[in-house]
């Protein structure tokens, strides 16, 4: 039976890709490295900034670069909105007591930033961040670190991300996959090449997985 919800951040909860972009070529800019294209980027992420500055930039100065991201991401947080939905389907969440936590490649940091600017940041039993866990997705390590807080096990819940990442973490993990397509940057086409359990074109269509779920198991 179902009883949690553990969500990716960035393009699932939060509208926070365009913005990161631009704070990545912003530290790239004062240090004097070429702009990267979204792609180019997205290609590193996964692991937590700090860790991507170090291969764009190099180890040595990898700190500076994402020092200076930080200071970007909190001074345009308010340019960082939930998507659309994603209020109406955490109050409903809420309502019902389902156990809910996040699971991010992002750093601590700035993910602590962001769910501070919407109120969100003890509306979780747990967020887990890259830098909590030795692997990074698409690794289950942070996954099972959510799923011990919560004191459930992998198929109790269901992972809800817009990446392949998060689909290939959430199969090894043991746990139901739910790609996220409403972010204009989620891939179907690659996300389709993971199979994953379910699909959600908008926020409602987690609950009314949600629900489906918990039914069919009930009449078993």
């Amino acid at each position: 039976m179902l009883k949690g919800i553990v969500f990716d951040l960035d393009g699932t909860l939060v509208d926070s890709l365009g913005v990161t972009f631009k704070g990545f070529n912003h530290a790239l800019a004062s240090m004097k490295v070429r702009p990267h294209s979204p792609a180019e980027i997205m290609a590193h992420f996964g692991t937590g900034e700090d860790r991507i500055f170090a291969k764009l930039v190099g180890l040595d100065r990898a700190q500076e670069a994402y020092s200076l991201f930080q200071v970007y991401m909190n001074e345009n947080v308010n340019r960082v909105p939930l998507h659309n939905g994603i209020g109406e389907l955490l109050e409903n969440i809420r309502n019902e007591k389902v156990l809910t936590s996040i699971f991010t490649g992002r750093s601590w940091n700035t993910t602590e930033t962001i769910l501070k600017y919407h109120g969100l940041l003890n509306s979780f039993v747990t967020v887990v961040a890259h830098d909590h866990v030795e692997f990074p997705k698409p690794s289950p390590m942070g996954l099972h670190l959510a799923l011990s807080r919560m004191k459930l096990s992998p198929e109790q819940i269901l992972f809800v991300g817009d990446s392949p990442m998060d689909i290939i973490a959430s199969r090894a993990a043991g746990s139901q996959g739910v790609a996220a397509l409403w972010d204009v940057l989620a891939n179907q086409k690659e996300l389709e090449q993971h199979q994953p359990d379910h699909w959600a074109t908008h926020p409602e269509d987690v609950w009314k997985i949600w629900e489906k779920v918990r039914t069919q198991n009930s009449a078993k």
